[in-house]
């Protein structure tokens, strides 16, 4: 079943999940990597809120990546305002 994540700032997203996959990329799945980077590239690069329509499959994956990442040394080391994208969008999944 599909539904919808609001990004409020497409840009910041995008970005803080590129690290967080190639900081997870030793954890995650192959399909669960490719099934995200496929995500990312369906999310524009802008600063104004978009919707973006993704399957439980990937928020699952979203979840997990996410969840991953907090794990490592470098969630503590990056913006404070990817920290926040990534806290909406594991809340929203």
């Amino acid at each position: 079943m599909n539904t919808s994540l609001r990004i409020p700032n497409p840009f910041t997203f995008k970005t803080s999940m590129e690290i967080a996959l190639e900081v997870t990329f030793p954890v995650l799945t192959s399909e669960a990597h490719e099934n995200l980077t496929i995500l990312l590239k369906r999310v524009p690069n802008y600063l104004r809120m978009e919707t973006i329509t993704a399957s439980s499959q990937e928020k699952t994956q979203l979840k997990d990546c996410i969840s991953a990442f907090k794990q490592t040394k470098t969630f503590s080391w990056i913006r404070e305002d990817f920290i926040e994208a990534l806290n909406d969008i594991e809340r929203q999944c």
